[in-house]
Parts: C-alpha cells; structure tokens; sequence
C-alpha cells in the first residue's frame, strides 16, 4: 500500500482512482491507513469475503484474498490484473505502466 501512495499522485493525475480491499475488519483498515498515512480509500470485505469471491482471490477457501491489483478503464471493463505474490512493488509499478498505456489510447 505504500507503493500506491507513492504512486497517488500521478494517477489521479492521470484520472485513475484508487481503493484497496482487504478482509480486514473497518477498525484494523482504519488504524492501517492512519498508521501508512494512506490517502485513498481502504474497504472491508469483512465478514462475507463477496468481493473476493466475485474477483476470484480466495485463497484455499480460507478468508484471505491472494494479493491481487486489478486496473479498470472509464466504462468500468477490466483490463490489467497485476497478481505477483512476491514482489509487492509489482503491483503499483504495474497499475501505473496500465493507467499510463489506457491514458495514451485514450489521448490518442
């Protein structure tokens, strides 16, 4: 989550949005953004898991999601999974190089 607030900035600039989900209660995401000074929305999947089960991320039916970026375009079609369980700069490096290509087809 660090890497995405690093990252914040530039894609907003860029016109994306972002929202981490975690299976973490509200309380915990609330004390972990405050305590990583995040500045974009953390939301709870917490107690059903349905967001990590619409996106396929349950991990061996347990209520833990692998960890997953997904990169939407404008009308909302998918169209970047980042989904390297090792390398957690992956993931905002990757939604960035996304947002940077999906602005510049839609700059023309």
């Amino acid at each position: 989550m660090r890497g995405f607030q690093q990252a914040h900035a530039e894609l907003e600039t860029l016109g994306a949005r972002v929202a981490g989900v975690s299976m973490d209660t509200f309380a915990a995401l609330g004390a972990f953004a405050e305590q990583n000074s995040l500045t974009f929305p953390m939301l709870s999947d917490w107690p059903d898991g349905h967001t990590m089960d619409a996106f396929g991320v349950r991990r061996d039916g347990r209520p833990v999601a692998t960890r997953a970026t997904f990169v939407f375009d404008a009308q909302g079609v998918l169209r970047e999974v980042i989904d390297d369980p090792r390398d957690m700069n992956a993931h905002p490096m990757g939604a960035l190089a996304a947002v940077k290509r999906l602005a510049a087809e839609r700059d023309g």
